[in-house]
């Protein structure tokens, strides 16, 4: 008997209920926020949502944007809200489709695991991965008071030295989501299996979100793409040739994106902007990153103290889980390109290359609480206390500073100044 078919015969799943609760609060509360965001209520919420606001409305906002997927769904409810309500809308739906599909991924994972480990899988289980989803996405940086210094470091620029992987300041940050997402999934199981075969519909999905995330905001797909083309390459070289063709036909589901990649960068980094300022990448060690940070190696260990713990308790699952393992080369990734490239002119304070960087720290934190529900699942005592115990400590610890720079985002204060 299936779990669906034991499901209709015990009635509806009271996590359905609870997820579904959890999720209109949620996107309640996070609606109030973007639409303060975008009326900049009371004069503060200082945000991105008034440059976003122009060119859904088709006016010039003094900047260029080649992603234009956001702007265009705001367009829909624009006549029947205005500019502000439709784009604080947009978000919010987009941002809440996230939740849904990584409850979605989690949900059905997590059975697989407890499948194969034997262990009896009940509505309880259901609900501490409802939790699970929704923990991820508060989850923030780790920092102390303001006025607490760990070695030397300089607090007055801790959420943008350090990032987040929910930055609850930026909508197109948070409209990309749903895309990435489902691109993260699907990369991860045709990378698995495409050396055997390759499933038409799987790879269209993935042609179609990976485009559709570039066209929301090119920040996932340009580390995305470098990390997949690698290991391709890697495998190809490894088998000398025999899985040519595979190869060929995954890495063709990534071209339609590529090439709108090709386009979207060359118009925005190349030549003059509209107000006639320097434009055009940059490659220097840390030159963005140092403006908001004096250490940025104590800021890395502060973004992923959680991640970094889970990898080392559970390193082998590098090489037995995909999804562990791709969550970790976007990570370098997004690390890397940060590091080392930035914006010339009046964008470099802007920090665009953190946002791979941030998509990377999301990924981890998704993956490393994961493996975390995983080591509950196969419960054993000397587990718990080996794996579970200081994994949840820190995890704990990045909820109650993500929770509260939420908080903090909710009462209109400055991000930047955080």
């Amino acid at each position: 008997m299936t779990t669906k078919e034991r499901d209709g015969r015990r009635g509806v799943n009271p996590d359905v209920f609870f997820f579904g609760i959890l999720l209109l609060l949620y996107s309640g509360l996070t609606l109030v926020l973007f639409y303060r965001q975008a009326v900049e209520y009371q004069g503060m919420y200082t945000s991105d949502m008034r440059a976003y606001i122009l060119e859904t409305e088709g006016l010039e906002s003094g900047y260029e944007f080649p992603y234009r997927f956001f702007f265009w769904l705001s367009r829909l409810w624009m006549p029947m809200a205005g500019p502000e309500a439709a784009v604080a809308f947009s978000t919010m739906l987009l941002n809440s489709l996230g939740v849904f599909l990584v409850k979605r991924y989690f949900g059905r994972r997590m059975r697989d695991y407890a499948a194969k480990q034997l262990v009896r899988w009940n509505f309880l289980w259901d609900m501490g991965v409802t939790l699970a989803v929704f923990s991820l996405f508060f989850v923030s940086m780790y920092y102390g008071p303001k006025e607490v210094k760990i070695f030397g470091y300089d607090y007055i620029y801790r959420c943008s030295g350090i990032l987040t992987p929910n930055p609850y300041w930026n909508a197109t940050y948070l409209a990309v989501r749903p895309f990435s997402v489902v691109c993260f999934f699907l990369t991860q199981e045709l990378l698995e299996e495409y050396e055997e075969k390759i499933g038409t519909g799987k790879a269209l999905q993935l042609a179609l979100f990976s485009f559709l995330a570039a066209f929301t905001k090119p920040s996932f797909t340009f580390i995305l793409l470098p990390v997949v083309g690698l290991v391709l390459l890697y495998r190809l070289l490894r088998s000398r040739f025999a899985i040519w063709r595979n190869t060929l036909l995954l890495g063709s589901c990534f071209l339609p994106t590529g090439l709108l990649l090709i386009g979207q960068f060359f118009r925005v980094f190349t030549g003059g902007s509209a107000s006639g300022s320097e434009t055009g990448i940059g490659v220097s060690l840390g030159r963005a990153w140092h403006i908001y940070s004096s250490n940025i190696p104590l800021s890395v260990m502060l973004a992923l103290l959680f991640p970094f713990c889970t990898l080392a308790l559970n390193f082998r699952e590098l090489k037995r889980d995909g999804g562990f393992r791709l969550a970790w080369q976007l990570m370098a990734a997004g690390f890397l390109s940060f590091l080392f490239l930035y914006e010339k002119g009046f964008r470099l304070e802007h920090m665009n290359f953190s946002w791979g960087y941030m998509h990377g720290l999301f990924f981890v934190y998704a993956m490393g609480i994961l493996q975390m529900m995983k080591n509950l699942c196969g419960w054993k005592p000397w587990i718990f206390k080996l794996f579970v115990v200081p994994q949840l400590w820190l995890f704990l610890h990045h909820l109650r500073c993500g929770m509260e720079f939420f908080i903090y985002l909710f009462q209109g204060y400055n991000a930047g100044v955080f």
